[in-house]
């Protein structure tokens, strides 16, 4: 390399300190020698501020008496960096000591890639993957590729859809041409969203097979809570009409209608994947948010459309729907009742 790009890590947190500084301690472990490490403070009612303070005093810290959300809160940290690149990793992952070299030296390598994922384990059960980049569905709903996969004797593909916003890297350049995260979002999707702006924009994300992140998890919203089921059901749509080729537009009804068919068949005969929503909730509790998840997202779609309009686009409408082709999951893959390949 000619230069040693400086890189800013953003890392957004609310509340969980022990986490936040296992995380941290992994920053500061980092072999790549030009870093700047930004804390975002979300409202937390730990002091976040004390621990940052004493233990990691080389850190930026970024303080908010409320909760803007995964999006915004990112977006604020992004607006205070100053690096060639910038990285996000949340506050309940680990980092290995060469996850910024390798992500660096992997963009650097190419300069159209607007975005570099990285390779997620699940920390609390590190013999599968949790990440190897992100797929989506027809309707816009995405996911982890190879979640729950065995870690041994995988592949790793040197290309992928989109980064998953858990551990990754952005080029500044790119962000600057598509814009950041769309606050709209709040939290959940807002990855999906501005992995497919970079690539509709000419942009290509890879996979750095040697930047490996450990995800332990901290379910902030936890894993069937009603907030993350609105959001997730409101935003992917959102996903959708600012992203999707106008050809896949008349198919949206009908992914929409297998996926909400499967979801229920499958919440009422019972499977790994949706037996937490048996035991912690109601089907009227759940129809009720699934209805007001709707009603939003149509009240927002003129406004989405807008954007649309203001994103670049340097792809035509066919290769648009042949990548997502390539990349495509299956409504069952989607829903973690099938993992990609089957």
């Amino acid at each position: 390399m000619q230069h040693t790009p400086l890189v800013s890590v953003i890392v957004v947190t609310l509340n969980n300190g022990a986490l936040l500084k296992n995380c941290l301690a992994s920053l500061m472990a980092q072999s790549w020698p030009a870093i700047e490490i930004i804390v975002v403070d979300n409202g937390s009612d730990e002091d976040i501020a004390g621990l940052v303070a004493q233990e990691f005093p080389r850190a930026t810290f970024l303080r908010f008496e409320e909760n803007l959300g995964f999006a915004e809160g990112n977006n604020r940290g992004i607006a205070a960096s100053r690096g060639e690149f910038v990285a996000l990793i949340n506050n309940d992952a680990a980092a290995s000591p060469d996850w910024i070299k390798s992500l660096v030296e992997s963009a650097m390598a190419e300069p159209r890639a607007g975005a570099v994922a990285s390779v997620i384990i699940d920390g609390n059960t590190p013999a599968v993957f949790d990440s190897l980049g992100m797929g989506a569905a027809l309707d816009g709903m995405a996911r982890q590729v190879a979640k729950g996969t065995l870690v041994g004797g995988a592949s790793y593909p040197a290309e992928v859809l989109m980064a998953s916003g858990c551990a990754c890297l952005y080029r500044r350049a790119a962000l600057d041409e598509v814009g950041l995260f769309d606050p709209d979002f709040f939290a959940y999707c807002e990855d999906s969203d501005l992995g497919l702006r970079l690539q509709m924009a000419g942009w290509r994300c890879l996979l750095a097979e040697n930047a490996v992140v450990h995800h332990y998890y901290s379910m902030t919203f936890g894993r069937f809570s009603m907030k993350k089921v609105y959001w997730v059901e409101r935003n992917h749509f959102w996903v959708f009409f600012k992203n999707y080729p106008l050809i896949l537009f008349p198919l949206l009804p009908l992914a929409t209608a297998w996926r909400l068919f499967l979801q229920a068949w499958y919440l009422l005969r019972g499977n790994a994947a949706t037996d937490g929503f048996r035991q912690n909730t109601s089907m009227q509790e759940l129809a009720g948010v699934y209805a007001r998840a709707y009603i939003d997202m149509a009240r927002a779609i003129p406004k989405m459309l807008g954007k649309r309009l203001k994103n670049p686009r340097r792809i035509g409408m066919w290769k648009a729907a042949m990548l997502l082709h390539v990349h495509r999951l299956s409504m069952k893959q989607v829903l973690g009742i099938a993992k990609r390949g089957n």
